[in-house]
Parts: structure tokens; sequence; C-alpha cells
């Protein structure tokens, strides 16, 4: 126990570490806090639902005000899950609402989009140890926004995959600590809106636009609940540009989840 419970801590320290070197550039930075709240009902062994809001606080920007509501978020729809020994696959399909308040001297507006989530969950279980992958197909499906004027250019496609990787240890019955890393790479561009702007909270670009570390712990609760404060170091980079880095981004994410039966 001593000697896993060292090796996790050392790669979360080596993952802070790492990001704090890296924000050392000269690239503009934010601030945020980010949280959500996840009610998960099991309907049968193989089936569950699931409702998450979500709001994002932006606390600081090296570029402008801040002090302000970024992103607000929900989630809505079914899980399928498969369980076979140490391994569980889990498959949520999911409508997710983006909403965007644009709040700046002299602009007042607000941006917001539709979308679909596929996003297969494989998890292995050995000892302590959980490894997982997470591949999240993101689509969307509609963008309104101050830049697409007509419901032609608003109704479109494009597809964003967002693959994790994640490493958890458990120190205690009801504490993980947790690492991991998130790769965003565009796939499909939408065709209508080439011409315009590109990336959210627009359709998305083609290739790698971001990358995300997170270092955190999962806290077990009583009745089915969960916190999990996680840290999460986020770096912003232009497809068009090579992948050049844009923006740092950081963020203190908490989540409060609960689990139940219908059934």
């Amino acid at each position: 126990m001593r000697y896993g419970t060292t090796l996790v801590v050392a790669a979360v320290l080596w993952a802070v570490l790492g990001a704090g070197d890296a924000a050392a550039k000269d690239e503009p930075q934010e601030a945020r806090l980010w949280t959500y709240a996840q009610a998960v009902g099991l309907i049968s062994p193989s089936w569950a639902v699931s409702v998450m809001p979500g709001l994002r606080w932006e606390v600081y920007d090296s570029e402008g005000d801040a002090g302000q509501a970024a992103m607000y978020e929900f989630f809505a729809g079914p899980i399928f899950i498969q369980k076979l020994g140490p391994i569980t696959l889990k498959i949520p399909l999911w409508y997710y609402y983006m909403g965007f308040p644009i709040r700046k001297p002299g602009k007042d507006d607000y941006f917001d989009s539709h979308n679909l989530e596929v996003i297969p969950i494989l998890s292995f279980r050995t000892g302590r140890w959980t490894f997982t992958s997470r591949t999240i197909l993101h689509s969307k499906v509609y963008a309104r926004n101050a830049v697409f004027k007509t419901e032609q250019q608003r109704r479109g496609y494009s597809l964003l995959w967002r693959q994790l990787f994640r490493a958890s240890y458990a120190i205690l019955p009801t504490l993980d600590l947790t690492l991991a890393e998130e790769l965003f790479i565009g796939v499909v561009e939408d065709g209508e809106t080439n011409g315009l702007a590109k990336g959210e909270p627009f359709f998305e670009k083609h290739g790698f636009s971001m990358n995300r570390v997170y270092a955190g712990v999962v806290v077990k609760l009583p009745a089915g609940m969960s916190l999990s404060p996680q840290y999460i170091f986020e770096t912003h980079h232009d497809p068009d540009q090579g992948s050049k880095l844009t923006k740092i981004r950081h963020y203190l994410f908490l989540t409060w989840s609960v689990g139940f039966k219908l059934f």
C-alpha cells in the first residue's frame, strides 16, 4: 500500500509541477471554478438514466474582467452498462446543452449550442488500482451566435474526438487518488461555416485543439454519493497554426454525484 501510494502522489506532484513550468510561458491565462451535480438512476442491471447540470465561473482573466459566469451546461440521457469480471463498460448516450454568456464592456450577448454525446468508457480494476479509458464523440448539430446569421449556418455538424486516460488508486475504502490526461482532436468540420469562425462555441476545427491534465481525489460518501475535487491544467492550441499554444486555463473542478436504484 505504501509503495502504491507513493507512486500516485509522485505522479500527481509531477503533473502539477509540470503544469506550473508550462504556465510560466507568456500566454493569456484564465482561472475558473467548474462544478457539476449529477444524479444517476439505475433502472435495470444494464441501463441507467442520468441528468447533470454544470456551471463554469471565471475568477481571473489576464486579458480582461472576470467575476462572472462563463458557461452553463446540461447533460441528460441513458447509460448502457455491462460488467465482466474486473472490466466494466459504460456507454452514455447524452444530449448536451452549452450556453455561453458574453459580457464585456459595450457588449452583452448569449451564445449557445445543442450537441449529442456518445461516450464509451472502459474501466479495468486490479487490486487498489483502476485504469480507465473514456472516449467522448462530441457532435455539434446547432450553434447560435453573433457570427452565424442564418438558420442554415446555425444548423450543421462537426465532430470532436476527446480521449481521456485515467489512473485511480484507492488509498482508503472511501478515498481514491486520481490522475488523468485528455486530448481534444477535431475530426469533422462543418462545411457550411468553413469560411467563418471555428472552435468552441462555434463548430469545431479539424486537428488538435486542447489538452487537459486532471489531478485530485474522489471521496465516497454514504447513500450512494461521492464528491470529487480536482485541479485541471488546460492548454488551448490552434490547429491552423501547427497546434500553436494560444491560452492556458486553470480550473478548480468539483463534481458531486448521487446514484440510486429505480427497480
